[in-house]
């Protein structure tokens, strides 16, 4: 079990369930290794507790009978006071199938807990995200995101990407990691507003569940959970078709004046078994490689030793 990190206060667990007395020995047993247990009975009171409370995990009944576990999940992270870093585990009844992990990937469910639970495990497991959360917000904030873009830094993103990485083994799916680096032609370059608008379109294209960064001078990256090789091709596709629509004539971005943008694209993905294995800086760092092998090669998308032609 890790150290758990030194707190001002004890570390506070929401559990949102309406079993009344399902759930009495894990709080009994949280409450004696020195959690502080938040409970509430219905999906529509979390957001109010969860915002006045600031816990350090929260875990989610996929059976509240107000609300649909996934939803909650979803509503979670799209609130700023919550945020990306809040562990979220969902409580399960069912051996879930592979769908259902990739369903609970993409709501921002780092892990699903099958009941009745364990509370010996579970405890071990909320430890460990203590800590990672705590790491998470000691990091001055300035450190993890870009302020041109007001996407993650580089830094921030190999941060962001490890925690990604460890929800992906919990469910026992792949990562990927897409950079791309957009190349303007024409009668203006671009500049500031070129970065600008390449990074609000590749914002707006990528997932919610994905994790977007500038990673270089005219450098981006997105790292999404769930996604294999094939859906990191898709994903670039993707984000290429966003840039050329910009550069089309949306009248608010980079393709203003003539400019053309173009996208080169690295990645990279990976399917890993163990905690042991995560590695976030090596996956930017492997898909960044691809990318220079793109450029040097004239290529528009590349992975490894595969090429892959341009889109028509």
């Amino acid at each position: 079990m890790p150290t758990r990190p030194r707190l001002t206060r004890p570390p506070r667990v929401l559990v949102a369930s309406d079993q009344r007395h399902a759930l009495r020995d894990l709080e009994g047993a949280l409450g004696r290794q020195g959690f502080s247990v938040l409970r509430v009975f219905a999906g529509a009171a979390v957001l109010e507790r969860a915002h006045s409370a600031c816990p350090d995990v929260i875990l989610l009944d996929a059976t509240l009978a107000d609300c649909e576990g996934l939803e909650l999940s979803r509503r979670l992270r799209a609130d700023p006071l919550i945020g990306a870093s809040t562990p979220i585990l969902l409580l399960v009844t069912n051996r879930p199938n592979r769908q259902e992990h990739l369903g609970a990937l993409r709501a921002g469910v780092w892990e699903l807990v099958r009941q009745p639970v364990d509370p010996g495990p579970l405890i071990a497991k909320l430890d460990a995200y203590v800590t990672v959360k705590a790491g998470t917000e000691r990091a001055p904030d300035r450190s993890l995101v870009d302020e041109l873009t007001g996407l993650y830094t580089r830094r921030g993103l190999a941060r962001r990407a490890g925690e990604l990485m460890l929800q992906a083994v919990h469910h026992n799916m792949s990562i990927a990691c897409v950079v791309v680096a957009p190349e303007g032609r024409g009668e203006e370059q671009g500049g500031v507003n070129l970065l600008r608008d390449v990074a609000r379109q590749l914002h707006g294209a990528a997932r919610r569940s994905d994790a977007v960064g500038r990673v270089g001078m005219t450098e981006f990256a997105v790292v999404a959970p769930g996604a294999n090789r094939q859906g990191a091709r898709r994903l670039a596709q993707r984000l290429q078709l966003a840039l050329r629509q910009s550069a089309n004539g949306d009248g608010r971005g980079g393709g203003g004046g003539g400019l053309v943008i173009e996208l080169r694209a690295g990645y990279e993905a990976v399917r890993q078994r163990g905690a042991d294995a995560l590695e976030p800086r090596k996956l930017l760092a492997d898909a960044t490689r691809a990318l220079e092998l793109a450029r040097a090669e004239g290529k528009w998308l590349r992975q490894g030793g595969r090429v892959t032609a341009p889109l028509q």
